[in-house]
């Protein structure tokens, strides 16, 4: 009972809910008349964390990546004073080959050079400008990882773990269960994409894990 209770405080402690569980009316609707049987259940591996969590935690709807704003993360080539964005379509992060794209009203969008908008619009190349990384510090910038899994106990807790080990930190998560399979969303602050893939790879070692992505939300410039 200990263990089962355990790994679910550790679980619900990654999605933060705004209010505290009535774990009695949970207990119930996965088919227990005690909590205690219930902790029971969870501990021994007869019933997963993640089912448990998504019942708590609805999942949250897909939300905009965080990334920092501000111009002076980035050169252009011979101008100065633009307003500057980062793409929603492709999420640009230090490491990644980037371009300007001049925006019509809008300054310049900066877009990973293998975003399909970039592709789309080859045939106006006096809107690309050349542009580059110019960190003074390491700000961080959020992304999104989806993960596909076998559902199993302290799988969740695995896979926080990994992502701690790979030095960066969770900003939020939604979980998703089918069946067997458990669909993880996490946002996950990282300086740059070498991080990113050193969390990546951390996650692919974990037991049960059967994908990992990085998402690019989809949206046009």
């Amino acid at each position: 009972m200990r263990l089962g209770k355990e790994a679910l405080d550790r679980g619900l402690k990654s999605y933060r809910p705004t209010d505290p569980p009535d774990l009695d009316a949970v207990a119930e609707e996965f088919g227990f008349r005690a909590v205690e049987d219930f902790y029971a259940a969870l501990g021994n591996g007869d019933l997963s964390i993640g089912k448990v969590i998504s019942r708590i935690v609805p999942l949250k709807p897909m939300r905009r990546a965080i990334r920092p704003q501000d111009r002076r993360d980035i050169r252009i080539q011979g101008m100065q004073n633009l307003m500057i964005r980062f793409g929603k379509c492709c999420g640009p992060i230090p490491g990644d080959e980037i371009v300007g794209l001049v925006t019509r009203g809008r300054g310049v969008t900066v877009h990973r050079t293998d975003c399909p908008n970039i592709g789309r619009i080859s045939a106006e190349p006096d809107r690309l400008l050349a542009v580059e990384w110019e960190l003074e510090d390491e700000p961080a910038f959020t992304v999104q990882l989806r993960t596909r899994s076998w559902d199993r106990t302290y799988l969740l807790a695995d896979i926080a773990k990994a992502i701690g080990d790979a030095g960066s930190n969770i900003r939020d998560t939604a979980t998703l269960t089918d069946d067997h399979i458990v669909e993880q969303d996490f946002w996950i602050d990282v300086v740059d994409n070498e991080q990113l893939r050193q969390a990546i790879d951390q996650i692919e070692q974990i037991e049960g894990v059967l994908e990992v992505q990085r998402v690019d939300e989809p949206a046009s410039s």
